[in-house]
């Protein structure tokens, strides 16, 4: 059987080769960091269609090489409000809906962990919209998806790029007109594990289970959202996590202790992209164009997103802007974020103590190294 489809720091967790295998010879297994990665059991023949389609995720789309860039946020304020950027993934999902399709996109399940699933209606859009920050299990909603296309339904999939990139590798890069991809600008997924140990210690200190997560929470504006989380539980109070208090988004974001190691070196950066329309927050957007309610920055990368995207015109307000501008704030567009050497203990440790206490211990760390790295500079200048 085949020893190993991928090396384990390039292996992006998108469950394509457990999809394709006909042999029912590949699970995903977690290993003690929290990401799952492929496991081969003895049904294996050795066709080696996992490894070419794997390798078949990295062919480049002929997309534009510079997507129609826009400005734009939903007429509709509830929409806009229960969106963590602008309300763009819900008023193109719910066109797809209002065209008898469907939409995959990401959900937490009953045990706050994050899945694809498909969803029918616009209540099902309602819990797929809102950024999730930890990686989801795609199980096989590749096969869905094509059942669905072979039944000439419209199908609208949400994903990371390397989501994406498994679909289109999924379905042999064959162009379906009535698929509709779409990615986001994406800084890396996290491990569930970090995520749970998290949930854990704030349900244990409320004495309450957490039903509902709400990451960038607008409660206090878009632009300062990404360090605030509201957190609902069963017994009817809420909690909302904000700056340091908001310890998993604080780790994330100031540390990428978390981040599944092959973010580190991603192969779905830049242009061309994979998908057909790319979402994002507009950060840096003149001040006109934000009124600290959520601006999404949307780029329409082929002409099936062009389709899409002109059928909700009369839902959205949308400004026409220039590529170059998106580059700035988003740096993540282009480059990948670097994971620390110390991502691996951290995550280990969160086994057998408090995820507050490990990442009090590894903030520590990290403001040494940067106090050090800062006195070293300022030697430097004195010896110049």
């Amino acid at each position: 059987m085949i020893s190993e489809i991928i090396s384990k720091d390039k292996c992006t967790g998108c469950e394509l080769c457990a999809n394709v295998c006909n042999h029912n010879a590949i699970k995903m297994v977690s290993d003690d960091m929290g990401f799952y990665y492929p496991d081969i059991n003895e049904a294996c023949i050795e066709c080696n269609l996992c490894k070419i389609k794997c390798n078949e995720r990295l062919i480049k789309t002929d997309n534009y090489l510079e997507p129609e860039t826009y400005a734009a946020w939903s007429k509709d304020k509830n929409i806009r409000y229960n969106s963590t950027s602008g309300g763009l993934f819900s008023e193109l999902a719910n066109e797809i809906i209002r065209m008898g399709g469907c939409v995959v996109g990401a959900q937490y399940n009953e045990d706050n962990l994050v899945e694809h699933v498909l969803v029918e209606n616009l209540i099902g859009i309602e819990k797929i919209r809102q950024s999730k920050y930890i990686q989801s299990r795609s199980g096989n909603i590749y096969q869905i998806v094509k059942k669905m296309l072979n039944e000439n339904r419209y199908v609208a999939f949400c994903g990371t790029p390397c989501q994406v990139a498994a679909l289109n590798s999924y379905l042999g890069h064959k162009t379906f007109e009535r698929l509709i991809t779409i990615d986001f600008i994406c800084r890396g997924v996290n491990s569930p594990k970090a995520f749970k140990a998290w949930l854990n210690e704030i349900e244990n200190l409320n004495n309450s289970k957490v039903v509902k997560v709400w990451f960038k929470y607008k409660e206090g504006g878009w632009k300062t959202s990404p360090k605030r989380t509201r957190l609902d539980f069963k017994n009817g109070n809420f909690k909302i996590k904000d700056g340091k208090e908001n310890l998993f988004m604080y780790g994330y974001l100031t540390s990428n202790l978390y981040i599944r190691p092959s973010c580190g070196d991603c192969d779905f950066k830049g242009i061309p992209r994979q998908s057909d329309i790319t979402l994002a927050d507009f950060w840096g957007i003149e001040s006109k164009l934000d009124d600290d309610k959520g601006t999404s920055l949307v780029l329409i990368n082929n002409e099936k997103g062009k389709f899409l995207f002109n059928r909700i015109k009369d839902n959205i307000i949308l400004y026409k802007r220039d590529f170059s501008e998106i580059f700035e704030k988003n740096v993540c567009f282009n480059s990948s974020v670097e994971i620390p050497p110390e991502s691996e203990k951290f995550l280990r440790e969160l086994s057998y103590k408090p995820f507050s206490k490990v990442l009090s211990k590894y903030d520590r760390i990290f403001k040494f190294k940067k106090w050090k790295r800062r006195f070293k500079k300022v030697i430097n200048l004195f010896r110049k």
